[in-house]
């Protein structure tokens, strides 16, 4: 390996120190509050953006697709409760409204990506990366049996794990 000059390290650097900043940025983090006031009622409490408590302790899971006879709307909360280790009996579906916090990032990730493993530590900016772009897009679609394959595995398995996790945190902490 050559020496380095004092110009290609400085571009090296802040090449790398922007791609930083620019994976951080586009971070989805938790987007429950820009959707309350669409899909909550009084008392109930949004968990995240696929999943709300409602004040009588059912548990509503937000689906963005369109229900066209392949089961999205039985399908998808099933996933969801699965994770959660809900009752079957108390989970309702709502279809989400039709905006971009609802884009369907994980049918875009789905279909461009075809499966392939991203390293845990980018799993966040990949997501942020096609969550901004189908958000540019306004892309709330349903269609390529992409469904379960893209938004059960990558969207509601997700949602309902971490549900499950803060509401036994949140028990252990009143124990």
């Amino acid at each position: 390996m050559g020496k380095w000059t004092r110009r290609a390290f400085i571009t090296t650097g802040v090449l790398t120190g922007g791609a930083l900043v620019l994976g951080v940025a586009i971070r989805p983090g938790n987007r429950s509050g820009k959707v309350k006031d669409m899909i909550a009622g009084e008392g109930d409490t949004v968990l995240n953006i696929w999943l709300k408590i409602n004040a009588d302790n059912t548990i509503t899971v937000i689906v963005p697709h369109a229900e066209m006879g392949q089961g999205a709307h039985t399908s998808l909360p099933m996933m969801l409760a699965d994770e959660m280790d809900a009752d079957w009996n108390t989970v309702t579906m709502l279809e989400a409204p039709g905006n971009k916090e609802y884009a369907n990032y994980a049918l875009a990730k789905g279909f461009i990506m075809g499966g392939k493993e991203v390293p845990s530590m980018l799993i966040g900016t990949v997501d942020g990366l096609f969550l901004t772009a189908t958000k540019q897009m306004s892309l709330q679609v349903t269609g390529g049996s992409a469904s379960v394959r893209c938004t059960g595995m990558h969207a509601m398995r997700v949602a309902g794990a971490a549900a499950r996790a803060v509401l036994l945190e949140a028990a252990a902490e009143q124990w």
